[in-house]
């Protein structure tokens, strides 16, 4: 073999060593990049329906959901974090009630790292409300969060149509199916593009189902011989059974088939305080944590303790022989929402609702 053959092969094995180096630091940005724009979340389960059995013998495994979250405590923003597609998630099944899923049927197998690059549409739509995307594991059987060392030929895309603050309107499903489709070319995949105009009103309907429960119960005390200061309401709050929950804010924690539920806050504006404010929020909280008796309760307690007055927000007097008549009232509002679908403190209130 003469010298320039020698020369060609070391040239082509330099070539080849380069190519291989490159192509590695490409992957390894395009993980930063995802890793930049993209946070992990814990959803929720959702509540059984009959429409959503009929998706599950289509489609029998539970699907994942990887849920737009942020730290407890933290107060959420107008728009949400971005499109969370790694960390842990629970079992999820799209709501028939409250979400609009669209399905992603790719020509061939995708892996992870594509689906995530594809994604960053999504991730850039900041609307108001939750959007989820899940993709089906061939080898799991089930869906799941994506993950780069995956392979999926099917994604599912869904958003949340409304909930107590916002409701999806023209602009918004516009800009959401734009952002699917934007995803569906980047995978190759097709998908069935919805009217507009018949998601948008699902979703003011819901919105109006939201409204119409939408019901918080309030108590007020009032100070009687002078303001409260901070180890008043604290010392106060303590005997009454509440526990700290931010700033000048307190709540009753209570057990529900093992999981901790708030069954009401007490808050005050400003310190020292004149007032301060119980609030119940029925459609959160399930009836059999008796909340409104345990508000009441604490009402009572705490007006000891302080030496203060419990009034409405007009300043009128509440005994606790009001309880029978506004429990009744609260049985008829349940019954309703029962009646619409929504169970008051479960799954699908508490994202109505939260």
């Amino acid at each position: 073999m003469s010298d320039l053959q020698l020369a060609l092969l070391a040239l082509a094995a330099v070539v080849l060593v380069a190519l291989y180096a490159y192509g590695k630091w490409q992957e390894r940005q395009a993980l930063k990049r995802i890793d930049a724009s993209m946070r992990g979340g814990v959803g929720d389960a959702l509540l059984e329906s009959p429409a959503a059995d009929a998706a599950a013998s289509r489609a029998p495994a539970q699907r994942i959901e990887p849920r737009l979250s942020l730290p407890e405590g933290t107060p959420a923003p107008e728009a949400p974090a971005p499109l969370a597609l790694a960390g842990v998630a629970s079992h999820w099944a799209e709501d028939p009630l409250l979400d609009c899923v669209l399905e992603l049927r790719c020509a061939h197998a995708v892996d992870g790292v594509t689906v995530f690059d594809a994604a960053v549409p999504l991730s850039r739509l900041a609307l108001p409300l939750p959007v989820f995307l899940v993709a089906w594991d061939a080898r799991a059987q089930q869906w799941v969060q994506p993950d780069r060392f995956g392979f999926y030929s099917e994604l599912l895309v869904a958003v949340q149509m409304a909930s107590r603050r916002h409701a999806l309107d023209d602009i918004a499903v516009s800009r959401f199916v734009a952002a699917v489709q934007q995803v569906a070319l980047a995978l190759d995949a097709d998908f069935d593009a919805p009217e507009a105009e018949g998601i948008v009103m699902r979703a003011r309907e819901l919105d109006r189902l939201c409204a119409q429960f939408d019901v918080q119960i309030g108590l007020t005390l009032q100070a009687q011989d002078g303001a409260w200061d901070a180890g008043a309401l604290r010392g106060a709050a303590e005997q009454a059974g509440l526990v700290k929950a931010g700033d000048a804010r307190w709540q009753r924690v209570a057990d529900v088939d093992g999981d901790a539920v708030a069954l009401f806050a007490m808050r005050c504006d400003a310190l020292p305080a004149h007032r301060i404010a119980l609030e119940l929020d029925v459609p959160l909280v399930p009836p059999a944590a008796q909340p409104l008796e345990a508000l009441f309760a604490a009402a009572e307690r705490l007006a000891t303790e302080l030496n203060a007055r419990i009034v409405d927000d007009n300043g009128r007097p509440i005994h606790a022989g009001s309880l029978p008549a506004i429990a009744s009232q609260l049985e008829r509002l349940y019954a309703e929402m029962r009646a619409a679908g929504i169970e008051p403190g479960s799954a699908r209130a508490r994202r109505l609702y939260a």
